[in-house]
């Protein structure tokens, strides 16, 4: 377990709470008229938007006063005409551009824009609004330099202009007398901290440049030791030695400066002061992570007693854990992974004095070390990490003392023994990470009786608050770390692969209902597999793979629906492997070094065989083996050689003959070897197939050997080819190719998802060939190849596709995605909805292809899955986030695509400007200019056909919604696009 920084977020609480109040203050008070300027300056700003819910909200009735997320005062003493003072407007759904006329509203003294879908350039005017004191743009999109515009606030005490695409010279940034915040985090800011940061204003107290591109050292902060509070410098590219004057920031709570180059030792004098932290007695939060610094860690750092978060890992800090830690009353969160510290037993025993520590994370430390036997405390620990440290000795028992343990992680250690029985008392525990050791004995029957694994206890208290920091779990070298920002977070796992436990797998493990994740792959458990785990309805991944398992897969696992990683492999396991469901998707891999084994996909089963639960004994009326038997096998094993070694020598004899055979027809030319393991050549043809006698060798035939001259396209994880059959039908050939890890589990979902999908508007598949490690799938031909050609690739695409076949296109492939996901049986999720995939019939329309990507999905289901799928410009936002493929995902995909037919654009041009690169992006910020006629492709723009035009565009813009929520469903979609023309779009 890893464990990377990330900055705490708190002051972003604070300022909500100054802004709340700041906005509460003239709630209560009556309404006058409004200012007549305030009024149109209004007006105008609203009216310069192109959507949120103050576009229809803010009526024409002349008090301002009244309208939403405004509050006025009166100014003077003149009760009859109120001047706005306050704009609240954060999370409305804004987009467009900010109005140079709000930069008229010159009373006003708070201006909230946070967390909407603002573009553009900050209007310079905005600098003449002397009073402005709060001033929140944070989390839009904008862009641009921002000094012009913000140089005049001389008033201004909270600026947040956070997660935006801003950018130029941080230099010019300052002369804010009375600035109390200043938040310039997640942007592009260039330039090196210099001292006008503090000297320009002596009571600043949250300071937040994260995530930008600053460089140089910390030098520039000598003037904010007074009044500092929260520094936060994450990911910058910072550099050198902590100047002495950090030290003495004597009211800073919070320092966050991980994920920079910041060197030297922390307890050796650098200059003639010793760095050490008596000077910081109030800081709670110090997050060091990720640079290079190195040498012991100071004594200094224990008379921090509010300490709470303190995280070093990621550096090269060496040495011990100073005695005095254990004065650290309030810690609860201590991250030193990743460094080369020693003792693990004096570090044990120091931390066990730290009362509230929660987490403990202390990956990659003490190498080679034997793990104490005898520790105590630890009462409220949850979290406890101590992973990948060549540890030696067996599981201790003094964790069953952690009652409040949750997640332990003692993987990639050298542990030996068994795991404990005691380990089912530990109540809370519901994250258990034992691989990559050296454990023995038999599984125990009391990891069965995990409490918080049985049943989830919602009476039970949370089980631990967010720290800020998040950890990651990486499971091997490869893979990118999983972010779980508090212990709840975790997948509740059992986790034994690797080891060399034996014993059986007792039926009573299907009580852990709540498990999420279980592997005990690479031991020597025996016995069969309980039919009880398919009653572990949450269970995603289960691998058995590498034991000694016999019998066969219990059918009734096609319960788990959840299940999004199985593996069985390399066991004894027969018969026939669950059908339908998740286990169509699943590739031969999960089943291989089963020779029993077989199954619809993977190896045809016999009408009989030994399907009994134990291995096949070859049986005998004795047991020894007689002088014929002998003879037999040394015969044998003599021609054996014999034929080896003529294989070996016509090889050497053709070394330097070139082949002249192409790579496509050698694979086709002679047998695989792994034709052997999956079985002989299969063709199926389904009922609505136009070649019944065809041949697996008129297929290979039809495409000259699958030739490069017959390649027409390039589909997801292969290439497709035309076929000319001996009937003079003609046909489009997916050849998957085999060096994908997902071969096997496309070819299988797609064939199971065509097979049941049949509509004119979905591309038929007619059969499919399994022959020796290839898979090919054989669709009906499409005359005109794929909308991407003719929008993208033809240079007549666009005389061709006139306005009227392309709102063809966009209606048949809507009607195919609309079957797919309310009438077939079961609903589909295609999840790679795209022009490539869009193919065009002879009279251009449209048929949606290509299922490998889809998942079947029960109806009103949702299932997550492992890997982030779909094509570049396609995928919906939230995928990034949830890995989970729904219906609403697929609408934001046909979006995309109705852009493309109205731009005849990319959704990623590479070849672009940096602002026109986005389709999306691109479109939404034109349509926010006002700017829609430049928008449309200049192919098909027509005076005749500009209602349509704006119709099909604000229909695009209701499927590329950020909120899934707020997307149409694609039966809407239907019947806004087929009354184009007819009757105005739904608003």
């Amino acid at each position: 377990m890893a464990v990377l920084p990330y900055f705490p977020m708190t002051f972003l609480k604070w300022l909500c709470l100054a802004c709340f109040l700041y906005s509460s203050l003239g709630l209560d008070k009556p309404n006058p008229s409004c200012d007549p300027h305030d009024l149109l300056a209004l007006k105008e700003f609203a009216g310069n938007l192109t959507n949120g819910s103050i576009v229809t909200a803010w009526s024409n009735e002349s008090i301002c006063c009244k309208w939403h997320g405004v509050v006025c005062d009166n100014m003077n003493g003149n009760f009859s005409v109120a001047r706005v003072t306050k704009l609240f407007l954060s999370e409305m759904g804004l987009e467009g551009t900010i109005s140079n006329s709000l930069c008229r509203l010159d009373q006003l003294n708070l201006l909230n824009l946070s967390s909407n879908h603002l573009n553009g350039e900050l209007p310079p005017d905005l600098s003449n609004l002397k009073r402005l004191e709060v001033l929140d743009l944070s989390h839009n999109f904008l862009s641009g330099t921002v000094s012009e515009a913000l140089s005049g606030l001389e008033s201004i005490q909270i600026l947040n202009i956070s997660s935006n695409f801003f950018n130029g010279s941080f230099l010019g940034l300052w002369g804010f007398p009375n600035l109390l915040v200043f938040n310039i985090s997640n942007n592009s800011f260039t330039g090196q901290l210099d001292s006008h940061i503090c000297s320009s204003s002596n009571a600043i107290q949250i300071l937040d440049l994260s995530l930008n591109h600053l460089f140089g050292g910390l030098e520039g902060l000598d003037n904010c030791s007074t009044s500092l509070q929260q520094l936060h410098v994450d990911y910058n590219s910072l550099s050198g030695p902590f100047p002495d004057s950090l030290y003495y920031m004597t009211a800073l709570e919070q320092l966050s400066v991980s994920g920079n180059n910041f060197s030297g030792q922390l307890s050796k004098k650098l200059s003639p002061i010793d760095l050490n932290f008596t000077g910081l007695p109030n800081l709670f939060t110090l997050d060091l992570a990720t640079n290079r610094l190195s040498g012991s860690l100071p004594n200094s750092l224990s008379s921090c007693r509010e300490l709470k978060i303190l995280s070093l890992a990621k550096n090269e800090l060496t040495g011990l854990i100073p005695e005095d830690f254990a004065n650290l009353a309030s810690l609860s969160y201590l991250s030193l992974s990743n460094n080369s510290f020693g003792n693990l037993s004096w570090t044990l025993t120091v931390l066990q004095h730290c009362k509230n520590l929660t987490t403990l994370i202390l990956t990659k430390n003490f190498h080679g070390e034997e793990i104490p036997k005898n520790v105590s405390g630890f009462e409220n620990l949850m979290i406890l990490a101590l992973g990948n440290c060549a540890l030696k000795g067996q599981i201790p028992s003094w964790l069953l003392s952690c009652r409040k343990l949750q997640v332990l992680d003692l993987s990639w250690n050298y542990l030996n023994g068994s795991v404990p029985p005691w380990i089912g008392q530990m109540e809370s525990l519901f994250y258990l990470d034992f691989s990559n050791n050296s454990l023995t004995g038999e599984l125990p029957k009391s990891l069965t009786e995990l409490k918080s694994l049985i049943y989830l206890n919602c009476s039970a208290p949370i089980r631990t608050a967010s720290t800020g920091i998040p950890l990651y779990v990486k499971r091997n070298q490869s893979a990118n770390g999983l972010q779980y920002n508090q212990a709840s977070s975790f997948p509740p796992s059992i986790y034994l692969s690797n080891n060399r436990i034996s014993g059986i797998i007792f039926p009573e493990i299907g009580r852990l209902k709540e498990l999420h994740v279980l592997d005990l792959s690479r031991n020597n458990i025996t016995g069969t597999i309980p039919s009880s785990i398919s009653e572990m309805g949450n269970l995603e991944v289960l691998d058995l793979s590498y034991n000694n398992l016999y019998g066969s897969i219990p059918p009734s696992f096609s319960k788990l629906t959840f299940l999004s990683k199985f593996s069985v492999a390399y066991n004894h396991l027969r018969g026939a492997i669950p059908s339908g469901t998740q286990f169509s998707s699943f590739p031969n891999s999960s089943f291989e070094g089963n020779l029993g084994l077989c199954g619809q996909m993977y190896s045809a089963c016999a009408s009989g065989g030994n399907t009994g639960l134990k291995p096949v004994v070859p049986s005998g009326s004795n047991s020894k083996f007689g002088r014929g038997s002998i003879f037999a096998i040394t015969i044998s094993i003599g021609l054996g050689i014999a034929v080896l070694l003529a294989i070996a020598l016509l090889k050497m004899s053709r070394k330097d003959v070139k082949d002249s055979v192409d790579n496509f027809d050698e694979e086709f030319s002679r047998p695989h070897r792994l034709s052997e393991a999956l079985g002989p050549s299969k063709l199926v043809l389904f009922k609505n197939s136009e070649c019944r006698d065809l041949t697996v060798a008129d297929l290979l035939k039809s495409t000259n050997n699958f030739n490069q001259a017959n390649i027409i396209g390039c589909g997801g994880f292969g290439l497709v080819y035309k076929a000319n059959f001996p009937n003079g039908t003609r046909a489009a050939i997916k050849r998957l190719s085999g060096d994908c890890g997902q071969m096997e589990r496309e070819f299988q979902a797609e064939v199971e998802a065509l097979s049941r999908a049949q509509h004119k508007n979905l591309v038929a598949l007619q059969g499919y060939c399994r022959y020796g490690s290839d898979r090919l799938l054989i669709y009906s031909y499409m005359e005109n190849g794929s909308l991407d050609y003719w929008l993208h690739e033809n240079v007549d695409g666009g005389s061709v596709l006139k306005w009227d076949v392309r709102l063809k296109i966009a209606q048949g492939a809507a009607r195919g995605l609309a079957y797919l996901h309310k009438s077939c049986e079961p609903n589909i999720v295609h999840r790679d909805v795209k022009t490539s995939n869009i193919l065009l019939g002879e009279s251009f329309e449209a048929h949606l292809a290509d299922f490998g990507l889809s998942r079947l999905l029960n109806p009103y289901a949702t299932h997550v899955t492992t890997d982030l799928v779909g094509t570049l410009g396609y995928i919906p936002p939230e995928y990034s986030q949830t890995l989970t493929a729904t219906f609403r995902g697929d609408v934001y995909s046909f979006g995309v695509v109705l852009l493309e037919l109205l731009t005849g654009r990319r959704p990623v041009e590479v070849c672009k400007g940096k602002n026109s690169r986005d389709l999306v992006s691109w479109v939404l910020q034109m349509k926010y200019e006002k700017r829609e006629e430049e928008i449309i492709d200049s192919a098909i723009w027509d005076k005749d056909h500009e209602k349509q035009l704006l119709e099909v565009l604000v229909i695009a813009c209701k499927c590329i919604d950020h909120d899934p929520r707020q997307r149409p469903s694609i039966e809407q979609v239907v019947s806004w696009l087929d009354g184009v023309g007819f009757k105005d779009v739904e608003q």
